[in-house]
């Protein structure tokens, strides 16, 4: 009955139980004629199973991550449900799902990976336990930023991993992209092959994505009349006021419509006024529509990305580099993003890819009127604020670190690859709420007296992308699978041993034992009544997944069975047929008559002369 497992690979990885195969359950008994009375179809029984296993919520869900912090800074980890208060647009929610999670990894002294050893040589198997994604943002970064930002990736790379960490390089363009490893070589060849694909400036008048925006999207006043006069300087126009009026001021006189406009000023060169500024804002849209295109493929790809460490077993934490774009219209968007990130536990942290902001205003000539270039400044201060809001909201959303107005890249790195050593994560279900697209803010306070400061998920978006769908997709036995910490619920073993078969491929056997006298049984009869589920995952030694297996046992024991079982146990094994290496074994042992659960861990190298 036993089948090759199913080999899930790339952008699918996580939906590891899609498909079910079945297990070869292979039951020991202490001696030969309690293994032939154990084989009896009606006391024990191997079923497949059809069955997608998951635990699912039965109402909408918003999770809410919290980090609270003392006034020295450090993490708060002693709290409880009865602590917290949490308000949706300002109405008090009940607190549904209440859970503390902590940093996977073990704290060690940072140290400098080595080369592989020889197999004669070889240390003991490194569990990799933090996974750390670096994404740049190649579509907005400057050359200059990427270059900066790359070498202190690079210091962060040779200075603070540690052996049971795995980087990953991703991109927005999706461009020189490195999966997990602990290879150093590999991570500084992708590193040092990153280049900016900024889009082309434009000339005269220069016109920014957050200028373009307020011009094509809101036709905000200001922002027209400095497009405006760009233009007209640019193209030669005598720049004439009509009025000794502040033209910062919504009194100026160029306040006007483009006809308006142009009526005022005088022509120069047989070039029209009224031309000149109605292309400019034809300009300012093209430069809208790119801006906004590129903001929903760098979202995509950073969507992309937390998917990616969501199927890696153990902390996980997305570094944004970047500085920052535009999402004005895409808030639906990122709350996805957020939301995913919450459900499957990845932290995002994000570093400001300008640091301290040195770049010149862009100016008009020498033809400039009074005010306009300050006001032009004002402008793009603004979009630098409202662009490094994304960074700001996926940070502090998920319980990030936000690096910013700092030139210091080495300690970005060093902070926001740092995921919070403990945080909460809260839930509540939306009451009569209308999906029409609103953002809800959402507040959360503590009712105990302390001097403590919180960074929680600022809202939601109440929309049938972002809300109804969401609970259907968690799914806490895949949770369990892709975590590294151990649970003992039921008394369950796993050992492992592998067996080369030849020169590329191994055979690995996984035993997992059950202590079934603590189990819980249903009575029907003369029997007693369980079903035991395995769920049997491999992870590569750079903890990317491989494969699974699950199967069903069935227990309709009778008194003797039962008695003579209690006192020796039942081995489940299921075999693999594996490319000779080294993987982690993920155990996850359930029973029907219980809530509880074993996750268990088992290192296996190859055997020696496979590798």
């Amino acid at each position: 009955m036993d089948r090759d497992a199913l080999d899930v690979r790339g952008h699918g990885q996580r939906k590891l139980f899609i498909r079910i195969l079945a297990l070869s359950v292979l039951i020991l008994a202490a001696d030969p004629g309690a293994a032939q009375e154990i084989a009896n179809p009606p006391e024990i029984q191997a079923q497949e199973s059809t069955t997608q296993f998951r635990i699912r919520t039965e109402r909408n869900l918003v999770l809410v991550r919290v980090v609270v912090r003392d006034p020295n800074g450090r993490t708060v980890g002693n709290l409880h449900r009865e602590d917290f208060r949490l308000l949706d647009d300002g109405k008090p929610q009940e607190i549904l799902a209440f859970a503390v999670e902590t940093s996977a990894t073990k704290p060690e002294p940072a140290q400098p990976l080595v080369a592989p050893a020889t197999p004669a040589t070889r240390p003991p198997v490194v569990v990799p336990q933090r996974f750390v994604g670096l994404f740049f943002d190649d579509y907005h970064t400057e050359v200059e930023g990427v270059e900066r930002t790359r070498n202190a990736a690079w210091s962060y790379v040779t200075k603070s991993i540690r052996p049971q960490d795995r980087v990953a390089i991703f991109t927005a363009t999706g461009k020189d992209q490195l999966d997990f490893t602990a290879d150093q070589a590999k991570l500084h060849d992708a590193l040092f092959r990153l280049v900016a694909r900024p889009n082309p400036p434009t000339g005269c008048p220069h016109i920014d994505d957050y200028e373009a925006y307020l011009v094509d999207k809101l036709h905000e006043p200001r922002a027209l009349f400095v497009l405006h006069m760009e233009a007209l300087v640019c193209s030669g126009v005598n720049v004439a006021p009509n009025s000794g009026a502040d033209p910062t001021t919504e009194k100026s006189a160029y306040m006007m419509s483009p006809q308006e406009t142009g009526a005022v000023l005088k022509d120069a060169g047989g070039v029209s006024a009224l031309e000149v500024t109605r292309e400019s804002e034809s300009e300012a849209a093209a430069v809208w529509t790119r801006a906004e295109t590129v903001s929903q493929y760098s979202l995509q790809a950073i969507e992309d990305s937390v998917r990616r460490l969501a199927a890696m077993p153990g902390q996980r934490c997305l570094v944004l580099v970047s500085p920052g774009f535009l999402t004005e219209t895409q808030g639906a968007k990122v709350d996805l993003i957020t939301d995913r990130a919450l459900q499957q536990q990845v932290v995002v942290s994000a570093i400001d890819a300008v640091g301290l902001d040195t770049r010149e205003d862009h100016k008009v000539g020498d033809a400039v009127l009074p005010g306009v270039s300050d006001l032009k400044a004002r402008l793009r201060n603004i979009g630098s604020i409202a662009s490094s809001g994304v960074l700001a909201y996926l940070s502090a959303d998920t319980g990030g670190v936000f690096f910013h107005n700092s030139n210091d890249f080495s300690e970005g790195f060093r902070e926001a690859a740092a995921v919070p050593e403990v945080y909460y994560v809260l839930a509540f279900s939306p009451q009569d709420v209308k999906l029409n697209g609103k953002f809800h803010s959402l507040k959360v306070t503590l009712n105990i007296p302390k001097s403590y400061t919180l960074q929680a998920r600022r809202g939601y978006f109440a929309s049938e992308a972002t809300l109804a769908e969401k609970a259907p997709e968690v799914d806490q036995l895949e949770r369990v699978v892709f975590s590294i910490d151990e649970r003992h619920d039921l008394p369950a073993e796993v050992s492992a041993k592998m067996e080369k078969l030849n020169d590329r491929k191994a055979k690995l056997t996984v035993s997992i034992r059950v202590n079934i006298a603590s189990l819980r049984y249903r009575e029907e009869g003369d029997r007693s009544v369980d079903k035991l589920i395995f769920d049997t995952a491999l992870f590569d030694q750079d903890g990317k997944y491989v494969t699974s297996k699950e199967a069903s046992l069935d227990l309709h024991l009778k008194d003797g069975t039962l008695e003579r079982f209690s006192k020796s146990g039942i081995v489940a094994k299921t075999n693999f047929e594996v490319s000779a290496g080294t993987y982690r074994v993920r155990e996850v042992v359930r029973d029907s008559e219980s809530t509880g659960m074993s996750a268990l861990n088992c290192d296996v190298e190859a055997p020696a002369g496979s590798q």
